[in-house]
């Protein structure tokens, strides 16, 4: 008896405070070496000013039309909607290419994924240098358009993602009681970098500044 009621205690000691602290409590594996070349090399990576400054005011320009239509009409924005304003509003550069904002959109066009052409993610490992195999980030699209079947990107974010274990009472009857949940968290960074002279240069610390 004096056993059982020993185990009782132990699992009330360990059970009572997770589920108070529930969720509370939380261990990631980000070290603060990695945190440092998180804040110093993560953001957005602009490949053409220009054009980057193009999309944003054409993006603008859609954007206020979608507010305007839903002001002015009481319906869904339907597919020849979509046209209209793709007539009116066209996501094409001044060197004449369409740009995509999605990687979705150029899914539908090419019938293919997306994917970053290797002598573009090699500027940044380049400029990120030896501390890229210290903490490697992940690359995603921003801005890109396409140049005799190839990609070419015009903006690029890198983010820097880590591993954090949250504990507390999770689950039900049904799929079981556990005490601890993963996910995957990331490193907030506002730096900008520009290519200017064949190198990347950090111009910005915040995208605000841009």
């Amino acid at each position: 008896m004096k056993k059982v009621k020993f185990i009782v205690f132990i699992c009330l000691f360990i059970l009572l405070p997770l589920a108070y602290f529930n969720g509370f409590i939380r261990i990631s594996d980000l070290t603060s070496e990695q945190e440092s070349i998180a804040k110093k090399y993560g953001g957005v990576y602009v490949f053409d000013e220009k054009l980057e400054r193009e999309i944003d005011r054409r993006e603008e320009e859609r954007d206020k039309y979608l507010d305007d239509f839903f002001k002015n009409n009481n319906r869904d924005f339907d597919l020849n909607d979509q046209t209209i304003m793709n007539e009116k509003l066209p996501r094409v550069l001044s060197n004449g290419k369409k740009y995509y904002v999605t990687t979705r959109d150029y899914g539908n066009d090419f019938k293919k994924q997306a994917w970053i052409p290797e002598r573009y993610s090699d500027l940044i490992v380049n400029y990120i240098g030896d501390d890229y195999n210290k903490f490697k980030p992940s690359m995603s699209f921003i801005y890109f358009y396409v140049e005799n079947n190839e990609i070419v990107p015009i903006s690029l974010s890198v983010t820097y993602t880590y591993k954090v274990a949250k504990f507390g009472l999770y689950g039900d009857e049904a799929s079981g009681i556990r005490f601890k949940e993963i996910y995957y968290s990331y490193v907030l960074s506002g730096n900008r970098f520009e290519f200017i002279n064949n190198k990347f240069e950090k111009v910005s610390t915040s995208d605000k500044d841009k």
